[in-house]
Parts: C-alpha cells; sequence; structure tokens
C-alpha cells in the first residue's frame, strides 16, 4: 500500500502498559531517541540502538495473539480478532481490506452481534482494495477533513451502523466553557467533574472548552463541574442525561497569556513496510511547521514518534521535543518504513510512548498529536488500549488528530475517528483523483455544498495540517460560545449558515 499521509497531533500522560512478555527499553542520554524494543531481534541480540532502529534483524512472523473473554477492556470482537496478514508491497492488491463507509448509512437489516460486535450471519467474503493510481507529486497530494464534532449526530449514526462496535460511549455530549470575567476563552484550565463518588478530570483547550461524554467516564445522574486556576474557582451544576448542553464557568479573574503563543507538536507514525510515502511527507511537513511557523511570536516544539509491532525488533523510538525545528528535521532524516508482517500495528504503543515519555508543556496554548495510519491497531491483553489514551489525552487538554490512508478498514476508521472526537479533533485522510466517500474514510464529499471535493475541507495534507494549527491558535480569540455542530449538524445547514470548519 502506497500513500502520503501526514501528521501532527496533541496527546498527554499514560500509563505503561503490561504484558505477558515485556518489552524492552533502552534508555537514551542527553535528549536523544528513546528506544523500545519488541520482540523480534535475532538471537545475535542485535543492538537496535546501533542498527539505525530499522528493525532489520530477524523478526517473529507468528500470528498475532488473539484475545478472548467477556471483560471489559479485552478483544472480544471479531473484528478485533485478525488473522495474520502481511501487508503487500506498493503496488500489489491487498485483501481483506474493505473501503471505510460514509459517516452515516442506511440502517441495515441485520444488527451487531452482541457478543463479537460483527453483523449476525456467515462472514461476508473479503472485499479486495485495488492498489491505488501512482500519485502525481508528493507535495500534491490531496487530502479531506471530517469533524465528527461539528457533524455530531451523523457519527453516532454511522457508530451505531458500523459492523464495529465502538469502545468509547460518546452518547450525551455536552460542552463545558471556561472564561475569564470579560468572557475570554481560558485554556489550561483544569475541571474535575464528580457524581455519586466517580470523578473525572479534564483541561480546557485553546478555545476555552472542553467535551466532557458523561458515560464514557461513568457519570450519571446530578453532576458538579469545578474549574480551579491560580486561586480562582467556579462551580456549575449539570445532569449527566443533558445532550449538547453547555456549562458556563467564568472565572473571577482576568485572562495573561503568555507574551509568545507556546506550540507543542507531536507525530505518531507508523513505520512499518507500507508507510514509506507517508513518512517523506511528515519529512516535508516537519520542514513547512519550521518555514511558517518559526516567529518572534510564536514557541514551537516538535516530537515525534515511530511504531511498528510487537513482532519486530524496533518497538517504538521517541524523538523528544526539540525547538530546534531544522536540526529535529535532520535528526528524523533517517526514520525508514521496514517490517510490520501482518496487517494490524502495535499503535497503541505508540501512543503510550508519546503520552510517556514526550515531555508536554502545560502552559501550550495548543497541543496537538497527528496520528498517521494504514493499519488498524492490534490489542493485547492487560495492555492499554486508544480508549485510555483518548482519555487521558482529554484530561490534559491534547487533541488527537488522525490521518488515515484510503483503504484503511472499518475497524480502523472506527478507532482513528473515536479517538479525535472524544479529543475536539478531526479526522483527516486522503483524496485520490476522483475517489468516491468509500476510499476518503469519513464523510461524503459528494454530500457538501456544491457537490465537488473541493467544498469537502479539502485541500494539500501539510496545508491542511498547518492550518489545524493556525485555527488552534487563532480560537484563543474566538468566541468560546460559538461551537460549530451544537444543536444542529454542519452538514445539515443550508452553506450561508455553516461555521468554518478548516481555514
Amino acid at each position: 500500500m502506497r500513500k502520503l499521509l501526514l501528521g501532527l497531533l496533541p496527546i498527554a500522560c499514560t500509563i505503561s502498559s503490561a504484558d505477558t512478555k515485556p518489552e524492552q527499553r533502552i534508555a537514551a542520554p542527553n535528549n536523544q531517541p528513546i528506544i523500545e524494543k519488541g520482540q523480534g531481534c535475532g538471537p545475535a541480540g542485535q543492538d537496535i540502538a546501533t542498527d539505525g532502529g530499522g528493525g532489520t534483524s530477524v523478526r517473529d512472523r507468528r500470528a498475532p495473539r488473539s484475545v478472548k473473554g467477556g471483560e471489559a477492556g479485552e478483544a472480544d470482537d471479531a473484528d478485533y480478532e485478525r488473522a495474520p496478514m502481511k501487508k503487500p508491497a506498493p503496488g500489489r492488491v491487498a485483501t481483506d481490506r474493505a473501503p471505510p463507509p460514509p459517516p452515516a448509512v442506511a440502517p441495515s437489516s441485520t444488527t451487531p452481534s452482541p457478543v463479537t460486535g460483527g453483523r449476525g450471519g456467515a462472514p461476508s467474503p473479503a472485499k479486495i482494495a485495488t492498489a491505488r493510481p501512482p500519485m502525481e507529486q508528493p507535495s500534491g497530494v490531496r487530502a479531506g477533513e471530517w469533524d465528527d464534532n461539528a457533524n455530531y449526530r451523523d457519527y453516532v449514526k454511522w457508530l451505531a451502523n458500523s459492523s464495529t462496535r465502538p469502545r468509547i460511549d460518546v452518547t450525551g455530549r455536552q460542552f463545558l466553557v471556561v472564561t475569564d470575567t470579560a468572557g475570554k476563552p481560558m485554556p489550561n484550565v483544569p475541571i474535575t467533574i464528580t457524581s455519586s463518588g466517580t470523578s473525572a478530570k479534564l483541561t480546557t483547550m485553546a478555545s476555552g472548552r472542553a467535551i466532557l461524554f458523561p458515560t464514557a467516564f461513568g457519570l450519571s445522574g446530578d453532576l458538579t463541574a469545578t474549574a480551579t486556576f491560580n486561586g480562582a474557582t467556579a462551580t456549575a451544576k449539570l445532569s449527566a442525561k443533558t445532550v449538547d448542553g453547555v456549562i458556563k464557568l467564568q472565572l473571577p479573574t482576568t485572562r495573561v497569556l503568555p507574551a509568545k503563543r507556546i506550540v507543542d507538536l507531536a507525530f505518531v507514525l507508523d513505520t512499518t513496510g507500507s508507510m514509506s510515502e507517508e513518512i517523506d511527507a511528515v519529512k516535508q511537513t516537519i520542514k513547512a511547521v519550521s518555514d511558517q511557523l518559526s516567529t518572534a511570536q510564536t514557541d514551537v516544539r516538535i516530537g515525534l514518534v515511530e511504531y511498528k509491532d510487537r513482532s519486530d525488533c524496533l518497538l517504538t523510538r521517541t524523538f523528544p521535543f526539540s525547538s530546534d525545528l531544522r536540526a529535529f528535521g535532520a535528526s528524523v532524516a533517517n526514520v525508514s518504513a521496514s517490517g510490520g508482517g501482518d496487517m494490524p500495528e502495535d499503535l497503541h504503543k505508540g501512543l503510550d510512548a508519546a503520552l510517556d515519555k514526550l515531555q508536554w508543556r502545560s502552559d501550550a496554548a495548543t497541543r496537538m498529536v497527528v496520528v498517521i495510519a494504514d493499519a488498524p491497531p492490534q490489542f493485547y491483553a492487560q495492555s492499554n488500549d486508544y480508549t485510555n489514551a483518548a482519555k487521558r489525552a482529554s484530561a490534559r487538554g491534547i487533541k488527537l488528530y488522525t490521518v488515515a490512508a484510503s483503504g484503511m478498514d472499518n475497524l480502523g476508521q472506527v478507532v482513528m475517528r473515536q479517538m479525535s472526537q472524544f479529543t475536539g479533533a478531526s479526522n483527516m485522510f486522503v483524496l485520490r483523483g476522483g475517489a468516491g466517500p468509500q476510499s476518503t474514510g469519513g464523510g461524503d464529499p459528494t454530500s457538501s455544498c456544491g457537490g465537488t471535493h473541493q467544498d469537502f475541507s479539502s485541500g494539500k495534507l501539510d496545508q491542511l495540517i498547518m492550518r489545524k494549527v493556525r485555527q488552534e491558535l487563532a480560537s484563543i480569540d474566538a468566541d468560546p460560545m460559538k461551537i460549530p455542530g451544537r444543536g444542529q449538524d454542519e452538514n445539515a445547514k443550508p452553506c450561508e449558515q455553516r461555521l468554518v470548519l478548516a481555514n
């Protein structure tokens, strides 16, 4: 599979995942990359710290472990148990990669199995995803964006009809808005929500907002939200039963922002064998960030986590945040595609590394992670998964943007879109000359205003990501009560009444 993707998106602290055979970690001094070994190093014990981290040693080609059981958090869904399948070389035909569905689909005559989460009856035959046409230029790849919070009802309908059971319950969405006495948005404010002995923590984003999904945090009934910042406190009552409610918490203080707008950007990148084009695109994006965001008004740092699978010798490699963007680009110049073996990869380890090993700044105006992948994650027993990462990211005001290639299967689409929606971010995807919604992985371009791809929040991928950074910075001075998708989906409004999502 060949694809052009890119990424940046914020995430937060995490806890280490456990496994029956723990991986080895190699601590790196002096701000050097931190390497975590997988289980595929050869008997000679090749040292990945000296072979460039490419994972070129002998890899264990065993099938990924499938987990059975009915306990919460374990991979008991049929979609989460996948037979081993090597990714094809670029240009070959990939089997069992069903095109992703559009966000809204007609109700199906079949119902998901209560045990597996898949459709009832016999499994459907594997679909064939033909090789994508060759790209024109790496710098000219076009991408689209779909915001599942701006089109929340469409998204909930899509999840309800998906063949993959979502792991995060996003019903009952509410917005918590923190402002100062002048009504200006207050970023980086911790909020504690409590009910009957249960509590959840969120942190406001650049917009001064935090998104609450009560059921996902085990909250029910009457709730209390408390925002505290530099000794100032605001409290409000709310109900877990309210949908699309807005709770305003006005702090008795005046907002004071740093002289520079602080930005922490991180890439979480699948670097297995099919990802060479995406890796090149990320390198181009790092250069674009360096050229366009290094100004006297901004303080920008970039970090990167590359991940593979546990059957590889190299599992994760974390490049710490750096404000020397040109030097950082040089340090990741040798990142290359290799390994993988089967279809799913260990995305969850990549998320853990980004949350645990990158040192995020608590005073950043925006904290963004862009997750770039072409395959769904592996689900291992007794390990963190994307639900854990999304909750921890939202607790620290870190947005998880996702970038998926055309051909990403339904499981991968659910995972990517759930992470982005839960943390207040959006899902991005590659558009290739005239491809329909089945190859975009989010939304239906033909139903947008004017019925064209250009009206589907599209543009060159690097430009789209840069635009998201600028939009985040602009939201600091915007009206925090003007919330896209609240009360009515943006795609259901007349074109002249829609809130701008991506410009």
